[in-house]
């Protein structure tokens, strides 16, 4: 709002509009002066209401995601260069060095792992278990990456992520072909050429560079499986795709249902379950950047900030899985026809 409508709106003169910003701006500068009650501690974690938890979990989150801010752009200032985010041989803006990919899949799961944190802070939201599945994968991808510490097993796996990056537009252009036929032909061979393209071109890298670009990792699912067993491995991969993602009958019970309860849409409550699944988010997302740290050339100042986050994090992340199965276990403690019969291979 300019100076003028402002004056306008507040008392028919200009300057009033003036006087009334440099007014706000001096008062937040003098309120940097006034003397604040120091916050109050919280209670120990098994003390804590569930809305203290949540707070409490969140507050850890807030710190991890402002804290990675500088971080993650100073990577960019530091890893930006076409030498080590791409290369001149592939002109076609998308990341084909490990570093390049490491970088960006980093901020990727940063600006996902943002997302989920804001969205269960505010709501009892399933949909923000979509964005928790992406910073999962992307663990899972970076593992998979970073797994062999030979550099050209590394280039080479680098290579396949082009490369899959490439396919989408393959497989854009085989889609339009198939369901839009004659009115998006002309689209359709654009993405079909731009594809070879750049499939050409990394084909001939690799070859210039002595590489055989690796074979396909495989499905998401399997690579949670294989490298992030520590978070719950398929089985976390499922609740996150179903709850999180697929929009199922099966959404609703997975994330607002209470065993033995039925089903209970509190978006404003729940603060419990949003608890646990911020501290999952996390738990991921630390993991991530401990991974990518010394590939990206962090420096003290990330060590620092990770290990606060663990110390502050663990005592909060117990008492949230605690209270998230309990409903579970009294459920089950309440079933016995659930155990399976003597003599069953399942037992």
């Amino acid at each position: 709002m300019s100076d003028l409508s402002e004056g306008r709106t507040l008392g028919g003169y200009p300057v009033i509009g003036t006087m009334a910003k440099v007014v706000r701006r001096l008062g937040m500068e003098f309120e940097q002066f006034l003397a604040r009650p120091p916050a109050q501690p919280l209670p120990a974690p098994a003390c804590m209401t569930n809305t203290e938890l949540l707070e409490a979990v969140y507050l850890v989150g807030a710190g991890l995601l402002n804290g990675l801010a500088p971080v993650i752009q100073a990577s960019f200032v530091r890893w930006g260069a076409a030498a080590e985010m791409g290369d001149p041989r592939f002109p076609h803006g998308m990341p084909v060095t490990m570093r390049g990919h490491v970088l960006t899949m980093t901020t990727d799961a940063y600006d996902a792992f943002g997302l989920a944190l804001v969205g269960l802070n505010k709501h009892a939201t399933a949909a923000a278990l979509g964005p928790i599945r992406t910073v999962a994968e992307t663990l899972a991808l970076a593992r998979w990456l970073l797994e062999d510490p030979d550099e050209e097993v590394r280039r080479a796996r680098a290579y396949r992520r082009t490369m899959q990056g490439i396919d989408s537009y393959t497989d854009a252009g085989k889609a339009l072909e198939r369901i839009a036929g004659q009115p998006a032909e002309t689209e359709a061979r654009w993405f079909l050429a731009a594809g070879q393209r750049m499939k050409d071109h990394l084909t001939t890298m690799a070859t210039q560079d002595g590489v055989t670009i690796a074979d396909k990792p495989g499905s998401a699912s399997k690579l949670m499986e294989q490298y992030v067993p520590e978070h719950g491995g398929f089985l976390s991969y499922a609740v996150l795709s179903s709850a999180g993602t697929h929009p199922g009958p099966a959404r609703a019970s997975q994330f607002y249902g209470t065993p033995g309860a039925g089903i209970d849409y509190d978006f404003k409550g729940k603060h419990h379950v949003r608890a646990y699944w911020i501290a999952q988010a996390i738990l991921l997302h630390l993991d991530l950047c401990t991974l990518a740290a010394p590939v990206l050339g962090w420096a003290q100042g990330w060590q620092s900030l990770s290990e606060s986050t663990r110390d502050r994090l663990g005592p909060l992340v117990e008492e949230a899985e605690r209270r998230y199965g309990e409903p579970l276990r009294r459920a089950m403690a309440g079933k016995p026809n659930l155990e399976p019969p003597p003599g069953d291979p399942l037992a």
